[in-house]
């Protein structure tokens, strides 16, 4: 089974409660919204893949939460994003319509790059298990430079109904990595952390990408030299992709 042309629309859900840890003091807290996207995969394949499109048709935050003041939500409607879908589902040569829209969304578009599940380029057989490492470099916020890297392993465990379709189940561990350095008010800022995921991928027999269940558990601390001071934070983050009809 490989990846191939489709046309739908998911609803992307994400919720992320964090606390952070300052000289004895603790805050917490909370983020959701759902995020709606139509994605068009269209064949046939070049020498990369399927040229692909995806579209941000809106974005709205979780009843009872506010999304930062930062996030434009009125901007997100229309912002789309063209690339490839390669064999393996990696999103290559993602460009987005408008780059200084989509670097002000950035907090809430992460899944978006990442949409797709890793598979064998070869293609995906039931039983079939892999391991990938990836690291990725890119601005965030206040952060001129934060590098993830994982280790994940996979394995295609198994056939289910989904969306009225026979999908492989794909189980993923993965164990990451964040480095990074940034500036604020003037005094440096080092990043550093490590996570866990776990995530269910859902893949149609016929190459269409279903969905995915998925919680990240991640331990960061952010070191201020000039102020010899630690700041710690826990973060968890849900996220559910869903066809829509």
């Amino acid at each position: 089974m490989r990846f191939g042309p489709s046309a739908l629309k998911y609803l992307i859900r994400r919720r992320i409660s964090a606390t952070q840890t300052i000289q004895g003091q603790t805050d917490s807290s909370r983020l959701g919204f759902r995020l709606f996207v139509h994605v068009t995969v269209r064949g046939p394949a070049d020498s990369l893949g399927y040229p692909s499109t995806l579209t941000v048709d809106s974005i709205v935050a979780d009843s009872g939460m506010a999304l930062p003041v930062t996030i434009n939500l009125a901007a997100a409607r229309g912002l789309s994003y063209s690339g490839v879908v390669s064999p393996s589902g990696e999103i290559k040569k993602s460009t987005p319509s408008d780059t200084v829209v989509a670097r002000g969304l950035s907090q809430v578009l992460t899944d978006l790059r990442d949409l797709y599940p890793r598979i064998p380029a070869g293609g995906l057989t039931l039983n079939a298990a892999w391991t990938d490492t990836t690291s990725r470099t890119d601005r965030a916020g206040i952060f001129d430079r934060v590098t993830v890297t994982s280790i994940a392993t996979s394995r295609a465990a198994a056939i289910e109904e989904v969306a009225g379709a026979h999908a492989v189940l794909i189980e993923v561990s993965a164990l990451l990595t964040y480095t990074g350095t940034g500036n604020q008010g003037g005094q440096d800022l080092n990043l550093a952390g490590q996570g866990k995921r776990h995530v269910h991928e859902y893949v149609a027999v016929d190459g269409r990408y279903l969905g995915r269940e998925s919680t990240d558990t991640t331990d960061l601390e952010i070191a201020v030299p000039a102020r010899g001071q630690v700041i710690s934070i826990r973060q968890i983050a849900r996220s559910t992709v869903q066809v829509l009809p």
